[in-house]
């Protein structure tokens, strides 16, 4: 096996992009993450990303990114002796690593390799599921007005993407969540709000976002009600009206990422027609 370092985000993603594409779910985010930095190559942190391929009998077996600050993100794999390798690479470059999340048994084994090479304790920060929905369930679709959110409701959904962040990503720091509503207040700038609201009676009652997009598919993410306006199916519909809405774009597929310590939300997902991909599990490093 052999480890590559690349610093060409061009050239890493033309040569990841057809084995990402063999599990393109499961690579979803770091599909999209890809997406993004051939667009901005400093778009989620100050210094250029880690990327990196590893091979075996010169046959790509593993894609690794990592956005500084942010955690290592691991591609799916059918060898988990690549994983060994990697740690090895990432210690001779004296990486400094915050966490990584990948499917459940590669994010284990990195865990487990990295904390005894590095001298690390680990927690488990998150345990998620991909779930992946080519049709969605008419039953949810429901009346209520629904739409892409205009300049008029910048401040109440940058007020709810904030709750949301908070509430979602408890261990989110304040520069990470301001970049992130600073990356939603330029598309409002820029007249390309990819966040949508639900209408009940006129007023807003729910939002999602149209998040990472891939070859053939579509993330969704920043789905938020407020707490008193819970309970009344206003999620289901916004998020089934959006489903509907990026399949109607041509895309084969849309996916989201839920934590596994929410029911309620695994539930409304699969009652709109989201169906369980691959189990994530997202570790934070800390010291002994």
């Amino acid at each position: 096996m052999k480890a590559y370092f690349y610093e060409d985000i061009n050239k890493f993603y033309n040569l990841a992009l057809t084995f990402l594409l063999k599990n393109e779910v499961e690579n979803g985010l770091i599909l999209a993450i890809l997406n993004s930095l051939k667009q901005n190559i400093y778009k989620y942190g100050k210094e250029k990303p880690i990327l990196l391929k590893i091979t075996k009998n010169y046959k790509l077996k593993l894609i690794v990114l990592r956005t500084t600050p942010h955690d290592l993100l691991i591609s799916y794999t059918d060898d988990l002796d690549t994983i060994e390798l990697l740690v090895e690479e990432l210690s001779k470059r004296k990486v400094k690593l915050t966490g990584v999340l990948g499917f459940s048994e590669a994010a284990d084994k990195f865990t487990k390799l990295w904390c005894e090479k590095s001298n690390l304790e680990s927690h488990l920060l998150r345990e998620e599921r991909i779930f992946k929905l080519e049709e969605v369930s008419e039953d949810t679709i429901g009346t209520k007005q629904f739409c892409v959110a205009s300049s008029k409701y910048e401040s109440i959904v940058l007020k709810w993407a904030a709750a949301m962040l908070k509430e979602a990503l408890i261990e989110i720091t304040e520069e990470e969540l301001n970049r992130n509503i600073n990356n939603f207040k330029l598309e409002f700038e820029n007249n390309k709000s990819q966040i949508f609201l639900l209408f009940d009676n006129g007023k807003p009652v729910s939002m999602a976002r149209k998040a990472g997009k891939t070859p053939n598919g579509n993330a969704i993410n920043l789905v938020y009600t407020p707490p008193s306006l819970r309970r009344k199916g206003y999620a289901t519909e916004c998020v089934a009206k959006l489903s509907r809405f990026i399949l109607e774009e041509g895309n084969k597929y849309c996916f989201l990422f839920t934590d596994l310590s929410n029911p309620t939300s695994n539930s409304i997902y699969q009652k709109i027609g989201y169906r369980p991909v691959i189990d994530e599990n997202h570790y934070k490093f800390v010291s002994k």
